[in-house]
């Protein structure tokens, strides 16, 4: 069993103005810009919301997985609800148009992430799953709980369709404990505390709230990732995925592997052959 280390420790930025209005505040958990050290990961928004109402206008995406972690608040569109603790796990492939008609609560907050899909399945069909928190297998240990929302860790194994392989849980720790989450070496990985502190890693590299550890791939097999909460204990979101080596060409809501293909996206856009997320049924997982 290989034992992995945090390589590199960022912290979120401060929020800033959203793109909807001054009740609106965004930041980059996860900046694009450097792929070859993030993948298959390519950038993650944390975004807050002070006033309830509209949120948005539809939009499209093609080329990538968006993966939508909803931490407080709910958000509801033509396509579903969103509760805290749920996940929105889309698929665009092809192309789809999503976040028609979204309204959000009070509070709300999310964490979005996008995927860049394998080469071989980055123009499938697009779909949606819904991950309900309370459908949602969960790893338990004296002082550990974790929510598995995509892959597995221990005994709990989500359900989950992938394109890209990836685990992602929803980790508590009580004060002091220690757990130590199985990966496949080769992925790619990191943490986001929500809430608390843990040393993490061989050399116990300590993390704190809005604070983000990286793990790079320690080789072939499998791999553990120790982790130790402080005296408050701790909440992290736990991100691990295989990276997919590809180079990519990324503008507005696309990512392509070339210019031409990127071309062809915004051309099937505006001839409005994307699907639009309000028609299809969405997966929810249970």
């Amino acid at each position: 069993m290989l034992h992995r280390s945090i390589d590199r420790v960022t912290v979120i930025p401060p929020l800033g103005p959203g793109f909807d209005g001054e009740r609106h505040k965004a930041t980059l958990v996860v900046a694009p810009g450097n792929f070859l050290v993030t993948d298959p990961f390519f950038l993650m928004a944390d975004d807050h919301i002070t006033l309830e109402g509209r949120f948005g206008e539809a939009h499209p995406h093609a080329g990538l997985e968006t993966v939508t972690f909803m931490l407080n608040g709910t958000m509801e569109d033509t396509g579903g609800r969103l509760a805290a603790g749920d996940v929105e796990w889309m698929t665009a492939g092809s192309g789809i148009v999503h976040s028609e008609d979204a309204k959000v609560s009070t509070g709300m907050r999310i964490f979005q992430l996008w995927l860049v899909l394998p080469v071989e399945q980055r123009n499938m069909p697009p779909r949606v799953q819904i991950l309900q928190r309370a459908a949602m297998p969960v790893h338990v240990e004296p002082g550990v709980e974790a929510i598995v929302y995509s892959g597995r860790l221990g005994d709990a194994e989500a359900p989950t369709k992938n394109a890209v392989p990836v685990t992602l849980a929803d980790i508590r720790l009580e004060p002091g404990a220690t757990f130590a989450p199985e990966l496949p070496a080769v992925y790619n990985a990191f943490a986001v505390l929500i809430d608390g502190e843990v040393t993490a890693g061989t050399v116990d590299e300590r993390l704190s709230t809005n604070m983000v550890g990286w793990s790079s791939p320690v080789g072939d097999g499998s791999s553990t990732l120790a982790l130790r909460a402080g005296m408050n204990g701790a909440r992290l979101l736990l991100y691990a995925g295989q990276p997919q080596k590809t180079d990519v060409v990324a503008h507005g809501p696309f990512i392509a592997g070339s210019l031409e293909e990127l071309a062809g996206y915004y051309a099937d856009y505006r001839h409005g052959r994307f699907p639009h997320a309000s028609t299809m049924r969405p997966l929810t997982l249970t």
